[in-house]
């Protein structure tokens, strides 16, 4: 876990890994720049969860979940690899990361179009009621726009950012488990960049962000906690999620560098599950910053998801995100399990303004 960015491929995924600004709206600033993790499995659903996560998953959305069930062990995650990558702009992802060509003349050819690769990996073991894991985690956005600050020139703003988190995690049923209560502890290792240049000076972003002089270096503790209610006498499930509560505090890894806080999101959720002996079928709700502490457009914040699965081993998923359409197929072979799916995040300050489509895939092992 060293402090720098440079690892090789890793380095060029990371720094690839930006959240960039819309012409209204810094993507430093959204929802999606200060989350750890997102899952493939969720995202298929309209990224709904908060009244249903389970297993290494409930970790991140909802840590009461890890007191559904019986027994003691849920799964041990060895490997699960995932990533999200624009449609739009494969290619330009391609070029950055591959062939490592950034010239003016190539970027010019995405103006206006939003670059995104996320990519993360946990590793961890889950019992009923506590978990421990690590997360490795990546996002990154590219937009080259027109800039009313630059006089209307092609102006290219790019932020990354790079995590590595520790997490334990406990949680604990009450009232014959009809009250689920859990908190997820992590100690979270961040790395940042920002940069704006012209498109005429856009040669190399990605060595621009690696710089000393653009890059930060942060570090700190933070906690999340969560609640399920789930009387056995009603047909759905309530889920309310905090994370960062009180805010997360990121330390300066180096003098003269300023600190971070991570924001608290309130997240409100709920479903209905209908479960057969060889089938199941559940449709869920999530209203997420529910207090409005980062993202002010109640649009952009609801989300609704549908699920089918056929025994334990195959599903079908879909949903809305921010109002966009998203589907999701999943097997689960009891050691390797693969998502797929496809969804759209609205990178703009307003549902419509600037849709970014992305497909979404993760390879996951364990047992």
């Amino acid at each position: 876990m060293a402090k720098h960015f440079k690892s090789g491929l890793g380095t060029r995924l990371g720094l690839l890994a930006c959240s960039l600004l819309t012409t209204t709206q810094a993507a430093a600033d959204s929802l999606e720049f200060n989350t750890l993790y997102r899952s493939p499995y969720f995202l298929g659903r309209g990224d709904t969860a908060v009244a249903t996560a389970d297993n290494h998953e409930a970790i991140f959305y909802n840590p009461a979940g890890l007191a559904l069930g019986s027994g003691i062990y849920k799964e041990t995650v060895l490997v699960s690899p995932s990533a999200q990558v624009s449609t739009q702009t494969k290619d330009l992802v391609r070029q950055a990361v591959v062939q490592k060509e950034n010239s003016a003349d190539q970027l010019k050819a995405f103006a206006g179009k939003n670059v995104h690769l996320g990519v993360n990996n946990f590793t961890g073991v889950v019992f009923r009621r506590f978990a421990i894991g690590v997360l490795a985690s990546a996002n990154t956005n590219i937009m080259l726009s027109k800039s009313p600050d630059a006089n209307g020139l092609d102006t290219l703003h790019g932020d990354a950012n790079v995590n590595r988190v520790a997490t334990m995690s406990a949680a604990e049923g009450f009232f014959d488990n009809s009250l689920l209560i859990g908190t997820t502890l992590k100690y979270i290792l961040r790395n940042e960049a920002s940069i704006d240049v012209s498109a005429a000076d856009a040669n190399n972003i990605a060595d621009k962000l690696d710089s000393n002089d653009v890059k930060k270096d942060r570090k700190g503790y933070g906690a999340d906690l969560g609640f399920m209610l789930r009387p056995k006498s009603w047909p759905l499930s309530l889920g309310l999620h905090v994370e960062n509560l009180g805010t997360t505090k990121l330390k300066a890894a180096e003098n003269g560098v300023e600190g971070k806080r991570l924001p608290q999101i309130v997240t409100l959720g709920l479903a209905v599950e209908k479960s057969t002996k060889t089938s199941s079928l559940a449709f869920m709700a999530d209203f997420r910053d529910a207090l409005g502490s980062v993202e002010t457009n109640g649009f952009k914040r609801t989300h609704l998801g549908a699920e089918v699965r056929f025994g334990r081993f195959i599903g079908l998923t879909g949903g809305l995100n921010q109002g966009y359409p998203t589907v999701g197929f999943f097997t689960n072979l009891y050691i390797v399990r693969m998502d797929l799916g496809l969804m759209t995040e609205e990178v703009g300050s307003s549902a419509g303004l600037r849709p970014d489509q992305r497909v979404m895939f993760r390879l996951m092992a364990g047992f």
